[in-house]
This record gives structure tokens, sequence and C-alpha cells, in this order.
């Protein structure tokens, strides 16, 4: 059963994005999501597994960010009857997190049959994302399921860039998990039964995140592929060779028609103009520092004299212009525990760049809402934390049977 219901996660997490809002306006209802399907899903696979599971020993990591969630908690509740009147953040950010916990706190976090898990989520993954590829070339940007209502979303006919946000509610959101999913297929390349459908699933994957037209989106998938690489690499019979000179000119080629691209279309001194956002963004957190609530995403703040934003496009800054100051900083706590003991757990150069490539992504746009936080959990779980049964871990992060 509770193998039935990771599955029932990953099938409404990856097409059936079912979610509750506040608010029905096309741009605002993202912003407010209250509940969704997938999280219902996950709050009965956890009482499943308090009822049934067998706990693991030793889990202080468990305790310490137990108790920093109750503190997330007691800030929110605080600043909701006091300020905000908003508590779907809360409660939604609250089943990612005790997700992740229980996932870490329990044997047989997958159910008895792992692999069969691993492989039904990379299934799902490869197969969401063609349906998106097929999605766009039919004319529609994103696809939404809000309220009960169904949204077919397209761009205006003059809209400046093509981009694709599928299930997702912006093109950053959409990279980010492109990249988080790219992680997986690499971490359990050895799941995949032939080196034809592995090289077809990433190349689904890329083709999706050239759709989203998200440069930042590349630069992270670039760093996942140079931690699996440096991940290959026996360290202690490393020799230097000439053949490297060759990839590492390769490489440069390719970031220089990269860089040329970008510099088409983006300003890389202002960082797209983020350094102005953010500037803005942090003299409104000093003169609200209770947060927006229901204020956001209609009222603005200057960029500049000239230019003004609904918002901070960057997560971090967003969770204290939002939710208050205390609120966002516990926030930012979480997630930054997660990714130090995510990485001390993993590793793995895979892990790095990983991480990296995400706080990237994190740092430039409002790419991780609360209702897509316990799927970006669930993948750090399984690419930083899982351990195959019977199985052992090697320095380069590759996993072998015991005896062999």
């Amino acid at each position: 059963m509770r193998t039935v219901c990771l599955k029932l996660f990953m099938v409404f997490s990856l097409f059936f994005p079912a979610f509750w809002s506040t608010f029905n306006e096309d741009y605002k209802m993202e912003y407010y999501a209250v509940f969704t399907a997938a999280y219902a899903v996950l709050l009965i696979y956890m009482l499943l597994q308090l009822w049934k599971g067998k706990r693991k020993k030793g889990q202080r990591f468990v305790l310490v960010f137990l108790a920093l969630l109750v503190l997330y908690n007691g800030l929110s509740l605080y600043m909701n009857l006091n300020y905000l009147h908003w508590y779907g953040e809360q409660i939604n950010n609250t089943v990612a997190f005790l997700f992740f916990l229980v996932l870490l706190a329990y044997e047989d976090s997958l159910g008895e049959k792992e692999d069969d898990c691993i492989r039904f989520f990379l299934g799902c993954a490869v197969l969401s994302n063609v349906l998106s590829i097929v999605y766009y070339f039919m004319g529609y940007t994103a696809f939404l399921i809000c309220n009960n209502r169904f949204y077919f979303v397209r761009l205006p006919d003059d809209y400046y860039e093509f981009r694709h946000y599928w299930i997702y509610s912006h093109k950053s959101d959409y990279a980010l998990m492109l990249v988080a999913f790219m992680a997986v297929c690499i971490r359990f390349r050895d799941r995949f039964k032939h080196r034809v459908s592995w090289f077809l699933s990433m190349g689904v994957f890329l083709t999706a995140l050239f759709l989203t037209h998200s440069w930042t989106g590349f630069g992270a998938a670039a760093l996942i592929f140079v931690g699996a690489v440096l991940d290959r690499i026996d360290w202690k019979k490393f020799r230097f060779r000439k053949i490297y000179l060759l990839w590492a000119g390769l490489l440069a080629v390719a970031s220089g028609i990269a860089g040329k691209l970008v510099l088409a279309e983006r300003d890389i001194l202002s960082l797209g103009g983020r350094r102005a956002i953010w500037s803005g963004a942090l003299k409104a957190i000093r003169e609200m520092p209770n947060g927006w609530g229901y204020l956001f995403g209609e009222a603005l703040f200057d960029a500049t004299p000239t230019w003004s934003v609904n918002n901070a496009h960057n997560v971090f800054l967003n969770a204290m212009l939002r939710f208050s100051v205390p609120v966002g900083l516990c926030f930012i706590g979480m997630i930054l525990l997660i990714a130090v003991f995510s990485l001390v757990r993993s590793r793995s150069f895979l892990a790095a760049g990983m991480w990296i490539g995400f706080f990237i992504l994190l740092n430039m746009d409002y790419c991780l809402l609360n209702y897509e936080l316990g799927m970006f959990l669930f993948v750090i779980y399984l690419v930083c934390i899982y351990r195959p049964k019977g199985k052992e871990e090697v320095e380069n992060g590759v996993f072998e049977a015991k005896g062999n």
C-alpha cells in the first residue's frame, strides 16, 4: 500500500497536478495553492509509515530538522494569525518537509520493491515530458488543473521569446525539475535495460529543457553532467593524458557558443536585471518585515526608477518578502540544512553539481512553489541519500553488489 501511495504521488505530480487555490486568477492562483492531490496521497503514505513502518536507529538529523520544522510552524502560525492570514504555504511546506523526514526515518521508504518504484518514477518522468513536447508543438505553453477547472495556456502570438512551462508555473520551475529528473536518470543509469533507452530518456529531458528557453537551466544541467563525469574518474589512478586537452578545447568552444547566444538575449553584467530586482526586494523587505501576505502578486516594488516588479525573482528573498523575515529565514535554514546533510551523505560530484545548479536556479527566479517542494525533496532523497539494499557505495559514487 505504501508503494501504491508513492506511485500515486508520482502520477499526480507528473501527469495530473490538481491543486486548490484561494484565487482563480491565472497569474495568482499558483502563488496561493492551498492543497494538492499529490500531498493528500503523501499524507496517507506517512500515516501508513507511522502505523506499520519500521523506524531506523540513530537519526539525529531527523530530530534536529523536526525541531526546526516546529519552529517554522510556530513562526508561521504567529505571522498568519497577526498579519498574513493565509495558511496554505505553511500547510504545504510542512507536508513536504515531513515527507522528506519520513523517507529518512523509516526502513523500506520506497516499499518492498524499491527498484520497481524507481523504474516507475523514471518511466513517469520520461513519459510526462514526451507529452510535454507534444503539447508544446500543439501550440500550448502550460497545463494547469486548479479549483476543479482545466487551464490550457497559450502565450500571445507576439510574445518576445518562445518558452514552455508544461505543468509548472514558469519556465524556471520547469527547468529546475528537468535538471532534477536528469540527476535521477544519471544516478540510476543502471536501472535502464539498454543504453539506447537511457540516451533517449536524456534526449527527452534535454529537448524539453531547450523548449523552456531557460539558459540558467542549461547551465545547471551542464553542472550535473560535469559532476557525473568526475564521479567516473578513479582519482587514485588518475594520470593526465593529451586527449584531455582536446576535451577541454571542445568544452571551451561549446561554452563560447553558449555564451554568445546568452549575450544576444540577456545582459550578463546585470544578471538579466536581477541585481536591480534584488536590491529593490531587499528595500521592500526592510519596509515590510512582517511580509506582504495577500499583496504578493499584485503589489509592486521599484527595481529602478522606471521599472517595477511584483516579486524578487529569487526563492529565498520571496520567502521573506511574502511570509516575513523570521519565517523566510527559517525556511532558508531548512533548505540549507537539507543541502549540507544530503551532500555529506552522498559525497559525490553528481550531488555537488546538482546542488550548485539548484542554488543558481533558486537564486535567479521564483522557481520552487510550495506544491512543487515535495517532488523536489523526493529527488534529493533519491539522488543523495537512498541506498539500495545489499549494496555498498564505492568511492566514485557507483554502487556495487557485495561479494562481486
